[in-house]
């Protein structure tokens, strides 16, 4: 069992190497990518590459789709009051070397230790609604059970972590980027939120391939909230 935990930490720690989130402004909603909500050391933000971003979506108060006009560039900002935000980034091919992780496939490195295609979504959730109980992509999605508004310190919040749109057993979850446990068989884990203020809660799915370019798929998720 002791083997097993470090095992799955070693895999964790490659996984969660930085955190994406949606943080309010003056400005709007604003995309960030790097260390500042995470135990994780390195730099507070990291710049991303806005090329990177394939969908964009927001759900207004009323429950459906607001048009969105969004520019391409760094930071992505959404300006719309929206309930629900969720935006999807693919960055294609990484590698873990023992100098560093590149982002290249394993064909264009020399001692490849782990490759991966990577495919990277966030949801923030502004209000709640109990259709938020459902899968909100056919990605992996974290989907909150009860409540996370009517939450403080100490309580318990109820996950379903599903992929396209099915409950996943063994998914690694993290909060505040660290390691909290494994989905059981039915997708489910729970989550103690420890302070007030901007949570963070991740997860990856991970899918074994055999390819010349990648060892395997890695889908990470990212749940946003703020608990008053």
């Amino acid at each position: 069992m002791r083997i097993f935990l470090v095992f799955i930490l070693v895999l964790f720690s490659s996984v969660y190497a930085h955190d994406l989130w949606i943080e309010k402004s003056e400005n709007g909603y604003v995309l960030y990518y790097g260390h500042r909500y995470s135990s994780h050391e390195g730099k507070n933000i990291i710049k991303y590459n806005p090329e990177n971003i394939q969908v964009v979506q927001c759900v207004g108060k009323d429950g459906n789709l607001v048009n969105l006009k969004i520019k391409k560039k760094y930071p992505l900002v959404i300006k719309e009051d929206c309930a629900v935000m969720y935006v999807h980034i693919f960055s294609g091919y990484w590698t873990k070397t023992p100098y560093g992780t590149v982002n290249k496939s394993k064909q264009e490195v020399n001692l490849s230790i782990n490759s991966w295609l990577s495919y990277e979504s966030i949801k923030r959730i502004n209000l709640w609604n109990e259709k938020l109980k459902k899968p909100f992509t056919k990605k992996i999605d974290i989907i909150p059970l009860n409540n996370p508004f009517k939450l403080n310190s100490g309580d318990k919040l109820r996950l379903l972590i599903t992929f396209d749109g099915k409950p996943v057993n063994g998914v690694a979850v993290a909060y505040d980027g660290r390691f909290r446990g494994l989905t059981d068989s039915n997708g489910r884990i729970n989550i103690r939120i420890r302070h007030k203020g901007f949570q963070l809660i991740e997860a990856t799915y991970r899918k074994k391939i055999y390819s010349e370019k990648a060892d395997e798929i890695l889908y990470t998720t990212t749940l946003n909230f703020e608990v008053k």
